[in-house]
């Protein structure tokens, strides 16, 4: 298994940093929400799970999804392009900012289920964030003034550090030995025997790939594909000739492999994970079979076929535990309730960027 950190750790982290608090305008008496929609910045907008997301929070958020998403465009944001199945650049600026609630929202409920947090440990972060923050922008009150440029109290930023390493604590101690969710090795064992192998489906293979497609993926002229065909069928009668057939696949693979990012030992791989071709010709193989040509949208292949890789329980253990949370995380995040302020009306993105933008 691919140790990984899950996916929503890059939005936990995303912004959180002094350069994304630049702002735009000097510090004005009012707040930066107040100023753009009218409303006091600690208004509740909406609830997640019962806690209240006040106006401040939300439109920092929308801030931080807007400057991203503007960084796509170079003539301003094209805020009404269909993304995908109707979804616009707007939809979706307003569903990554609400997803991105409900991720904070939810480590906050899993803080306070499970309290896996050492305190000291917690406020020495925060003290060092801070004390980053205030060496990157030169004083503490250039520091200040470029929280409120951002929309943003010191308040709400001590939150979102608190937030980011709590959600790494979570990560490193919830399912970790002694952690309330441990996991046992018979269970990682359970999930190798179902997960890994020929029976489930999961091959391991070396090739020695002559490609019919350049660089860029545009086929090669008819001329060099029936070149590089016959060298095929010359390397595969070198090894069908071959008393040690094995041995001879490495040293010619080494001469004329042109897929450039195999690994020295080969592809691990299951279901989808390369194209069919190649899949279907591994798995019709014996362990130490060597294939026919088989062609591909990327050329011709000679495939070996090796043993199918099984890791160890401990090796397997952190990708594991990993994927145990990140399927918890996500179905906590499903599951959400959202309920939003039925006094309040939440400006379009392209309204608050537009004023945002200009520093209000």
């Amino acid at each position: 298994m691919e140790k990984r950190k899950s996916v929503f750790a890059l939005l936990l982290v995303f912004v959180l940093t002094a350069a994304f608090l630049t702002g735009c305008g000097n510090k004005k008496e009012d707040s930066l929400v107040k100023r753009i929609t009218g409303l006091d910045p600690k208004t509740t907008v909406m609830t997640i799970n019962g806690s209240e997301i006040s106006a401040e929070l939300y439109y920092y958020w929308l801030s931080i999804v807007c400057e991203d998403t503007a960084a796509y465009y170079t003539n301003g944001v094209a805020w009404d392009e269909v993304l995908y199945e109707g979804v616009t650049v707007s939809d979706y600026v307003k569903n990554t900012t609400l997803d991105t609630l409900i991720q904070y929202q939810i480590v906050t409920d899993l803080d306070r289920e499970y309290s896996l947090q050492d305190q000291k440990e917690v406020q020495s972060y925060l003290d060092q964030m801070i004390a980053n923050n205030v060496e990157n922008f030169g004083s503490e009150e250039e520091f200040e003034k470029s929280l409120a440029n951002a929309g943003v109290t010191r308040e709400t930023i001590l939150y979102l550090y608190k937030t980011q390493y709590l959600y790494s604590d979570l990560q490193n101690k919830l399912y970790a030995a002694g952690g309330p969710l441990e996991v046992s090795d018979a269970e990682i064992q359970q999930y190798i025997d179902q997960h890994y192998g020929a029976e489930n489906g999961v091959y391991s293979a070396k090739h020695i790939l002559f490609k019919t497609v350049d660089d860029a993926g545009a086929a090669l002229s008819d001329e060099e594909i029936a070149s590089q065909k016959q060298k095929a069928q010359e390397v595969l009668a070198q090894l069908r000739a071959s008393e040690n057939p094995q041995e001879l696949f490495d040293q010619l693979m080494a001469e004329y492999n042109e897929d450039t990012g195999e690994p020295a030992g080969g592809y691990s791989f299951g279901p989808g994970e390369m194209v069919d071709e190649f899949y279907d010709g591994t798995a019709a193989l014996e362990e130490y079979e060597i294939s026919d040509l088989v062609q591909s949208q990327f050329g011709y292949h000679i495939i070996l076929r090796l043993p199918s890789e099984i890791p160890s329980v401990d090796e397997t253990r952190e990708g594991y535990m990993l994927d145990q949370f990140s399927t918890m995380f996500q179905e906590r995040v499903t599951s959400a309730k959202v309920e939003y302020a039925g006094n309040v009306t939440l400006m379009e993105p392209k309204d608050y960027y537009a004023q945002y933008s200009k520093g209000a």
